[in-house]
């Protein structure tokens, strides 16, 4: 037969891989998708009833609170100074803007509203309006304007600006519709003779702002055309002119100077620098030819080179007469010479030091007088220097006076000219930037209440309530309902999911046995799946015993290790299922065996495992069902017995698959982790909650048994919103027949 190549793990079993380090849980997530198919039924009811309560709405308003709407239009001119001119070619649209708003909010301003309250014919024009508001047989000026003001259901009185108009649009609401236009024709009235007084008074106001800046003007430029006088009478502005063109000129000349005498005294400085060196150097001094010349011209030198010419002429002569150098004439005559030539050499060495010396004096009274020279020229210079700025300060000063006295008369002259146009535009007749479009009429129809606004904002608030209170149970509801809940769990992988028994339409009799009794069937194919899932993991691994545990009874973890278990069989496994639950055994009712001997019976010694398993119609597939009663000790679960048990079946089979009781009744399940290669556990959908699942995926985790991960069963197509046409897909694709197939037969 074909197997799954394995490898039998050594000792204490293969080592476990180590644990994903996560950042933590994934944010919960909502899809809307998945929650419209779901609660589809809730927003369909509520849809219907609040669109009922729309209506209801808008006819008890009609009656309680009906409102009309009268409206004026004002159009906005721009500002023209120019009287001649009607309308202006250049607009500021800034200046505008602003002042539409402006008037808008005058038309709603208190002083408006008051003067309509006072005015007499307010009970005339609107006299549903003005019962309303009279206590007494006296207006309650309060509770009126509080409605002018207006509320969320009457309105009141709405100046606004039209959008890329200059209109501004006045709307004025009431209880009936003469009433709308009788309190719209009082608004725009008063509002109008505000902005006649407003402008009257800004007439005048601007008149006498220009009048007295016209004044203002004049004297500054009377007090700067003194000013300017005095300068030029006192500084002598005529001569002010040469003065300054001659102290330029010496400036350029003693700057001239003081160049000179400063490239003099660097050369000097030069030659200063290397005497010195020279009398403090270790060589001593250098003597010029110069400087000898002069020391041989000294008379006294020039004696003594004589007297030395004289005694060379006398030993040639000794020479000539045949006297010998032993002589003692002829020594005598070269003692004589020797002496000359060394009074010679000091002579010579000693007029050479006083011209040096000399020299070196005169460079030293020469650097002294250029020193001098160049401070007196820097004096002259700093001197010359501040008088042409004092000059030059001067004729600046005159001229900047100049200039804003020239300046002053400009804005005198515009001043004026400003305060004749506003003299002339008062005489106008037209002169406000204001005026009526379009008056008031008696609107035909109710402005509020209106079924096209009270149906969409009923139906949105209440969907809207009903959408954001099925959010909220989704996101408080912490069971599992689909795989995408497990992932929420940290670390924690997900193996595979199992449709609800009663939604595969292949409809198995015995769930237990579905994979053999409809092989071609939606569960069938789910425990396919799985198989190849768990097969991979533990085949990696090098496993074969495999504890599938539950979350809580009825969990399904019994059907689960069936169907598994004929799937794998199916595939050549040699399988062996081992009913570990002495609890609730249920493993030999899904075969028709009886309850025992089985494993209580090999675990306490009273059989061997090869006696005690039995054999199924099924091949490839042996179960060793939970034993006789009476020997069933939960404690024999995890003890060696147990891991001798599973390792002598391990010999003989590919894959053993051991059910145990759910894990929130006992710890058995924990127990045989500890013995096993492997371990998983099996949740039933709209059953556990994340919060169990996580605390017994990290129980089972802690066991010697790697964790393979978590099996969702039994979920609901409703619960995931995509499983009921995954589950006819499935379906029709695994009873259709191929073409091929219907044509040969």
């Amino acid at each position: 037969m074909s197997r799954y190549p394995t490898a039998r793990p050594t000792g204490q079993g293969a080592p476990r891989p180590p644990a994903p380090t996560g950042a933590g849980a994934p944010a919960v997530t909502i899809d809307p998708i998945k929650l419209l198919k779901k609660y589809k039924l809730v927003f369909i009811g509520a849809f219907v009833f609040s669109c009922f309560v729309g209506v209801g709405a808008f006819v008890g308003l009609r009656r309680v609170a009906p409102s009309y709407t009268a409206k004026v239009i004002f159009e906005c001119l721009p500002a023209e100074n120019d009287p001649s001119k009607l309308y202006a070619t250049g607009l500021d649209r800034d200046e505008i803007d602003r002042f539409m708003l402006t008037e808008a909010s005058k038309m709603t301003s208190d002083a408006t509203f008051n003067r309509v309250l006072n005015d007499t014919r307010l009970s005339e024009e609107a006299p549903t309006w003005y019962a309303q508001h009279t206590k007494k047989g006296m207006l309650d000026t309060n509770n009126a304007l509080k409605a002018l003001k207006g509320d969320l259901l009457q309105g009141g009185v709405r100046a606004a600006v039209i959008p890329e108009t200059y209109f501004i649009r006045l709307n004025v609401s009431a209880p009936t519709a003469t009433d709308a236009a009788g309190l719209a024709n009082l608004v725009k009235q008063a509002y109008i003779q505000d902005l006649q007084r407003g402008m009257n008074n800004q007439i005048s106001d601007q008149r006498d702002s220009l009048s007295n800046r016209v004044t203002q003007l004049a004297k500054q430029i009377e007090d700067l055309s003194d000013r300017r006088a005095r300068i030029v009478k006192d500084e002598e502005l005529d001569t002010i002119d040469s003065s300054r063109s001659e102290a330029r000129l010496k400036l350029e000349g003693v700057s001239g100077k003081l160049l000179e005498v400063q490239q003099t005294i660097q050369a000097v400085d030069v030659q200063l620098t290397r005497y010195e060196d020279m009398l403090s150097g270790p060589n001593g001094i250098v003597y010029t030819d110069t400087q000898r010349s002069m020391a041989e011209r000294d008379p006294l030198v020039s004696s003594l080179q004589q007297q030395l010419k004289s005694l060379e002429t006398t030993r040639l002569s000794l020479q000539s007469r045949g006297i010998q150098p032993n002589h003692r004439t002829y020594q005598q005559v070269e003692a004589q010479i020797a002496g000359v030539e060394q009074k010679l050499a000091d002579t010579t060495e000693e007029k050479l030091r006083e011209i040096f010396d000399a020299e070196v004096d005169g460079t030293r009274r020469t650097m002294a007088q250029l020193r001098a020279q160049e401070s007196d020229l820097l004096t002259q210079q700093e001197q010359l220097r501040t008088q042409l700025t004092d000059l030059t300060s001067i004729l600046n000063e005159v001229t900047d006076l100049k200039a804003q006295i020239d300046r002053l008369i400009d804005q005198k002259a515009k001043a004026s000219s400003e305060l004749d146009d506003l003299v002339t535009s008062a005489s106008l007749k037209s002169i406000g930037r204001v005026r009526v479009q379009l008056a008031e009429q008696v609107p035909s129809e109710m402005s509020f209440p209106k079924i096209t606004v009270i149906l969409p904002l009923s139906v949105l608030l209440v969907c809207g309530l009903t959408g954001g209170v099925v959010v909220l149970r989704e996101l408080l509801d912490q069971r599992v309902k689909s795989p995408a809940d497990v992932g929420l769990i940290p670390r924690t992988r997900v193996l595979g999911v199992i449709p609800l028994a009663s939604e595969d339409p292949s409809a198995p009799e015995r769930v237990e046995r579905a994979f053999g009794d409809q092989p071609r069937g939606v569960l069938a194919e789910s425990f396919r799946q799985l198989r190849t899932t768990l097969l991979k993991s533990m085949n990696r691994a090098g496993h074969r015993s495999l504890v599938i545990a539950s979350g809580q009874p009825g969990s399904g973890a019994t059907s689960v290790i069936s169907n598994l278990a004929l799937a794998c069989a199916a595939m050549d496994q040699r399988v062996l299922i081992v009913d570990g639950n002495f609890r609730r055994p249920a493993v030999h009712r899904a075969y028709d065996l009886p309850d025992g001997p089985g494993l209580a019976d090999v675990l306490a010694g009273e059989m061997p495992l090869s006696e005690a398993r039995r054999s199924t119609d099924i091949a490839n597939l042996d179960i060793l069902v939970a034993g006789s009663k009476q020997l069933r000790v939960f404690e024999r679960l995890g003890t060696e017995a147990m891991a001798a048990l599973l390792t002598e079946a391990g010999e003989d089979y590919d894959l053993i698959l051991i059910d145990v009781a759910p894990c929130l009744v006992a710890g058995d399940a924990y127990a045989l982790a500890n013995r096993a290669d492997a371990s998983m556990l099996v949740v039933r959908a709209m059953g556990e909650k994340r919060g169990m699942v996580a605390r017994l995926k990290n129980e089972l985790s802690d066991s010697r048994a790697e964790f393979l991960g978590v099996l969702v069963n039994a979920v609901r197509s409703a619960a995931g919103g995509y499983m009921r046409k995954n589950i006819r897909t499935s379906h029709d694709y695994q009873r259709s027949e191929p073409a091929v197939n219907q044509s040969a037969a």
